[in-house]
C-alpha cells in the first residue's frame, strides 16, 4: 500500500527543517560567512515575522518558536503533499 503524498510531505518538510538546522549547527565558519545553510535558512524563519507582526513580542511566543516553525512546516508539507495527491488522481482519471 503506498502513503499518501500529504503524509509524506508531513514528515519530509520538518525532516528538511531538522538537516538545515544540523547544517547551521555544524557549519565551520560564523553566522553570515558563507555557511551552505544560510540561504535556506530565511525561508525556514519567514513565518516567525508574520507571527511577531500579528501578535507583537509576546513571552510566550519567544518561548515556542521552534515549536511554531515545526508546526508551520508540517502544515506547508501536509497542503504540498494533498497537491500533488489530487494532481495525481486527476491524472489517474484522465
Amino acid at each position: 500500500m503506498k502513503i499518501p503524498y500529504s503524509v509524506q510531505g508531513a514528515f519530509f518538510a520538518p525532516a528538511l527543517v531538522g538537516v538545515l538546522f544540523i547544517l547551521k549547527i555544524t557549519c565551520p565558519v560564523g553566522a553570515g560567512q558563507g555557511c551552505f545553510a544560510d540561504p535556506f535558512l530565511t525561508p525556514v524563519f519567514m513565518p516567525l515575522s508574520v507571527l511577531y507582526k500579528i501578535f507583537g513580542p509576546v513571552s510566550f511566543l519567544i518561548t515556542h518558536e521552534p515549536l511554531f516553525i515545526l508546526l508551520y512546516w508540517i502544515i506547508v508539507g501536509i497542503f504540498v503533499g494533498l497537491l500533488f495527491d489530487i494532481l495525481k488522481y486527476e491524472q489517474q482519471i484522465n
